[in-house]
């Protein structure tokens, strides 16, 4: 009697296909869910970049506004800077005036001298001198002095003098005061506010007392 054939083991069943009909009823119903559900997340996905771009666009911002600022405060730096060098030129220019206070106006020299002319019969002796301007300069003028004499008329009787030479005497100062200079001193930077508040504060007044009458 022959062998019986083996039989062969197979390996992998044949897939099964099974009809669902509840899967089947979702797919034919679910096109306007589907739909919809695309449409949110479409939303959802816009929204995102709107965020995200919102986001970049205060990051750009900040970064300007700090860079305007940086540039501001290194202005003010810069103006400071200046400010201050220019004080101190002018404070070192101030202490420079006050080491060399101003001496005034060099004075010419005074006209103060006398001279005496002789004639045959006449004897004259004129003193010029420099008059001020004060008080006492004018007074002066008006009384007589003692240097100057008066026009005499003499003639010659028994002798003819001789004729002395004409003398010029330069720089005499008779009872003449030479008046103190007056010393000229720049104002400080505080000094000069001082003034000008004061000068304010003066002008006020008087608009309010106009007011007032």
């Amino acid at each position: 009697m022959a062998p019986q054939a083996k039989r062969r083991k197979i390996d992998s069943e044949t897939e099964e296909i099974n009809f669902d009909p509840a899967a089947r009823h979702e797919f034919l119903t679910g096109f306007h869910k589907r739909k919809v559900q695309r449409i949110k997340l479409a939303q959802e996905h816009a929204e995102k970049r709107a965020r995200e771009e919102r986001r970049e666009e205060r990051r750009k911002i900040r970064e300007q506004r700090a860079a305007e600022i940086e540039q501001a405060l290194n202005e003010s730096r810069k103006m400071l800077q200046q400010i201050r060098d220019d004080a101190e030129s002018q404070e070192s220019d101030n202490s420079d005036s006050e080491e060399e206070e101003w001496q005034g106006f060099v004075e010419p020299a005074p006209v103060d001298y006398e001279e005496e002319y002789i004639d045959e019969d006449k004897y004259t002796t004129v003193t010029v001198e420099e008059m001020g301007l004060s008080k006492d300069a004018l007074h002066k003028k008006d009384t007589p002095s003692s240097d100057v004499e008066e026009i005499t008329h003499k003639e010659k009787k028994e002798e003819v003098p001789q004729k002395p030479k004409a003398t010029k005497k330069f720089g005499s100062k008779s009872g003449v005061t030479k008046k103190k200079k007056k010393q000229f001193r720049y104002e400080s930077k505080e000094e000069r506010k001082v003034t000008r508040r004061k000068e304010r504060i003066g002008s006020r007044k008087k608009a309010s007392s106009r007011r007032e009458r």
